[in-house]
């Protein structure tokens, strides 16, 4: 059932149900202090007429409305729960690098200089190789898996594991000449 929230409903439908949205927010421990306190409210609230919307049953009965209730509960907080893991997700990726070689442990920083300069290439190289091709790649060069392990863990047979490590050897068969005349 789509059902819609009118515009002459919309503020006592939020003042009666707001008390899910920070329910929910309340049980995903987020403080009003957080910082984005007030997107999760948005997303929260967004939910809510979501399951406004989507919820099957006649709203007018009071016992579909408590059932209501619940399935709000349940949608708003999955919804905030998959933000909190896509903001955890970005903070993971992008934690902060050290101000100094000192705090790397590198006390010569011309070593820094020089694995950049490997990883460089190392993603240029990937830039010629289709998608499988690459995962064989990483796999085979940072994992340092044997063939046998990429087959299995890439669900493939090791006659593939194969092709893919002759397509690569090819593709980047001008690297392997760069690298000799350097």
């Amino acid at each position: 059932m789509s059902r819609i929230l009118k515009q002459e409903m919309e503020q006592d439908f939020f003042y009666v149900h707001d008390s899910i949205v920070y329910g929910a927010i309340k049980k995903c421990r987020i403080s009003y202090n957080h910082a984005n306190f007030d997107d999760f409210v948005q997303i929260g609230r967004i939910k809510l007429v979501d399951a406004y919307r989507e919820f099957p049953k006649n709203l007018f009965n009071e016992d579909y409305f408590y059932q209501f209730t619940g399935y709000a509960f349940r949608k708003v907080y999955w919804a905030l729960m998959d933000q909190i893991r896509k903001e955890q997700r970005i903070v993971e990726r992008e934690e902060a690098l050290p101000e100094s070689y000192e705090e790397w442990g590198m006390i010569n920083p011309e070593v820094f200089d020089e694995d950049f300069v490997v990883w460089e290439l190392f993603y240029s190289m990937l830039n010629c190789l289709s998608e499988k091709e690459q995962h064989y790649l990483k796999d085979s060069v940072i994992e340092q898996l044997t063939v046998t392990e990429i087959a299995k863990k890439r669900k493939v047979s090791r006659k593939t594991v194969y092709a893919w490590r002759k397509q690569v050897a090819k593709k980047l068969e001008h690297y392997q000449d760069v690298l000799k005349k350097g």
